[in-house]
């Protein structure tokens, strides 16, 4: 018995001859792409790392903000456990071609607290020309985005070229163009960089294409992306992820076609051609001998079956367990004692900061112009989260972190769809962790308003304690399971209303200024300067300075972007003024010259107060909009200003 137990640990542990082959078989590949830009080159990747036959070696990045799209490589490889994979970016100049939503794959905090794999220290060229070096004859190079690094490759390393087995490339059009038609036309890959592109093709490199003409049909409708994103593994959940932010409905897999190519042909009708590239980016025939495999027809169908079943095959499937730390609603209270932060989506002066989610124009709540939607993205908390799976969320950063008060309180609008759970979640810049609660039984497919009270948050183990005063806090997070829905609006971080406050919770706010934290001239710009609060008042206040043109004080407030008022919007400030009144505000427009103004007449001098003033828009006026907010002062005098909420007042119940 013991022998064969040794027999069949042998047979287990030794690699069959058929395994070998199989491993020895294995085609190596470097990628070069603009991944970031469309999203075909993201299912192109899934591709690669699906297909046993393939043996990514690296990945190099092309176009425009080159290191983003390497960083956004390099997350995608860690979500899928392939950190052994280099990833370089090509240097400038590279062609322009605009990374947008897909921006916010690579803003995830795993990429900005380095805890995905990083970007090497050579440069793309380089990189390529190492490996290219190390396995002469041995390594297909696959070129997904324009050619520029190709083309600087053959220029910088002449002596590369005979070491590329071959270039499998997605570009050009030889008989048809985007609509599948004739004529041809110049395809983006190729425009981008037309002196590249001709370089490489008069290389004598040998060419594997595939143009438009085998390409630009193969678009992956609604059935067959509801299978692949069915799958549920942490691949298809990477595609997904920048196919939603992406934020178009049909992708044509235009880069999986030529990924397929370097694998074989089965799929396409492939002629032996002689491509040149003319001066406006064509693909033209040209006479001489042929130097390029071109695929010049596919059979979509059979092509995009095999892609499904090939990338959702890898892996298993990732779903969330049920949240646990369950809470439950509170009242909104009355006016806030202070408010921390918001975000209304309605403006994009805060966009930047949308860490998760896109726009919704169309489902919006009542009396809302836009609303964000849940994308797919991992959990923020990398210490306590489980980072097996993915979640759908909307996530905020109110930058520059503000510090709370005693009774911290999140007030939003909701939209549920396929689910009635709920977890908010909060990180603490004080503590370096996050902290949660979470909601259930909520009413779905309509627009609902909520409010928590953030003081029950824990951390997922149950730790962490409550959110207390004067803790910093970062990203206001809002999770649901992966295969629900979600739309959030109108939030808003406060400190709950004082005892015995009788004034109703603002109907929209429509701009908070605080100046504890963060730069005047950056997150807080106008005229003034940021000082320390005298004791015992903590923390920070915006001091007057002199207005140079009428020599006298004043603080000009800059509302970072066109702010649009209600037919009757208030001014909620709290102040010091040393010397004489009167204290005379404007709400200013500074391109137009609209103001409006009201003046406090008697105000509190020598200790801190606070008031309100209320403007009203003109009879009839529509969509009037401010970007400043101006406190001007007689001479001699000096003027404190914290808290400053600009707000349409609320109605009492």
């Amino acid at each position: 018995m013991y022998r064969l137990f040794l027999a069949f640990a042998f047979l287990w542990l030794v690699p069959t001859a058929a395994t070998l082959a199989a491993e020895k078989a294995r085609l190596p590949l470097l990628l070069d792409t603009d991944i970031g830009t469309d999203v075909d080159d993201a299912f192109a990747l899934a591709l690669i790392l699906a297909s046993p036959e393939l043996d990514l070696q690296g990945v190099t990045t092309v176009g425009s903000q080159a290191e983003d799209r390497a960083w956004l490589v390099c997350r995608f490889l860690t979500q899928v456990g392939r950190t052994d994979i280099p990833v370089a970016f090509g240097r400038p100049p590279q062609p322009h071609s605009a990374i947008e939503g897909q921006i916010q794959y690579r803003r995830h905090p795993a990429v900005v607290w380095n805890r995905t794999s990083k970007p090497r220290k050579e440069s793309a060229v380089e990189l390529l020309y190492q490996k290219l070096k190390a396995h002469p004859g041995q390594i297909t190079l696959l070129a997904l985005g324009p050619l520029t690094n190709i083309a600087r490759l053959l220029k910088e390393h002449p002596d590369a070229k005979p070491w590329i087995k071959r270039l499998v490339l997605m570009g050009g059009s030889v008989h048809v163009g985007y609509n599948g038609k004739k004529p041809p036309e110049p395809e983006w890959n190729i425009k981008l960089d037309i002196p590249a592109a001709q370089a490489v093709f008069r290389s004598g490199v040998p060419l594997t294409v595939a143009p438009l003409d085998a390409t630009a049909q193969v678009a992956l409708q609604a059935p067959l992306r509801e299978r692949l994103f069915g799958a549920h593994t942490m691949l298809t959940y990477q595609v997904q992820s920048l196919y939603e932010l992406w934020d178009k409905e049909t992708p044509i897999l235009f880069d999986p076609v030529a990924v397929a190519l370097a694998i074989d042909e089965p799929f396409c009708k492939m002629d032996s051609l002689c491509l040149e590239v003319d001066d406006k980016g064509m693909t033209r025939l040209s006479s001489g001998k042929p130097q390029a495999r071109v695929a010049t027809a596919i059979r979509a169908e059979a092509f995009l079956k095999w892609y499904v079943e090939r990338v959702r095959a890898v892996g298993r499937e990732a779903l969330p367990r049920p949240p646990l730390n369950r809470s439950h609603l509170v009242d909104q209270g009355g006016f806030p004692n202070r408010v921390h932060t918001f975000e209304d989506y309605d403006t994009d002066i805060e966009r930047r900061w949308w860490m998760s989610g896109k726009p919704e124009n169309k489902n919006v709540p009542p009396g809302g112009r836009r609303a964000c939607r849940a994308v797919l993205t991992q959990d923020f908390d990398d210490r306590m989260g489980d980072r097996a799976t993915m979640y759908r969320a909307v996530i905020f950063n109110p930058v520059p972190g503000p510090p709370m008060g005693k009774n911290t309180r999140l007030s939003f609008r909701y939209r549920l769809h396929g689910t009635r759970q709920l977890r908010i979640q909060l990180y603490s810049l004080s503590k370096g962790y996050h902290r949660y609660l979470s909601l259930d039984q909520l009413p779905t497919d309509r627009w609902e308003t909520a409010t928590v009270d953030m003081t029950a948050m824990r951390r997922p183990d149950g730790s962490g304690g409550a959110l207390a005063e004067d803790e910093r806090i970062d990203d206001i997070q809002f999770y649901i399971d992966p295969c629900a829905e979600l739309l959030i609006d109108d939030v808003i971080l406060y400190d709950a209303a004082l005892p015995g406050e009788k004034r109703p919770f603002p109907q929209r706010i429509l701009f908070t200024g605080w100046f504890d934290t963060g730069k005047q001239g950056q997150e807080w710009p106008g005229d003034f300067e940021i000082v320390p609060h005298e004791k015992p008042r903590t923390w920070k206040t915006a001091r007057s300075v002199l207005n140079k043109e009428k020599d006298t004080p004043w603080i000009r407030l800059s509302l970072r972007g066109d702010r649009r008022l209600a037919p009757t919007t208030e001014l909620f400030f709290r102040y010091r003024l040393t010397g004489a009144g009167p204290l005379r505000v404007e709400l200013f427009h500074k391109a137009t010259g609209f103001r409006l103004t009201q003046v406090l007449e008697k105000p509190t001098t020598e200790k801190w107060a606070e008031s309100t003033l209320s403007f009203r828009a003109p009879d009839k006026s529509k969509d009037l909009s401010v970007d400043e907010i101006r406190f001007h002062l007689p001479r001699g005098s000096q003027l404190w200003l914290d808290d400053v909420l600009l707000y349409q007042p609320g109605e009492n119940k």
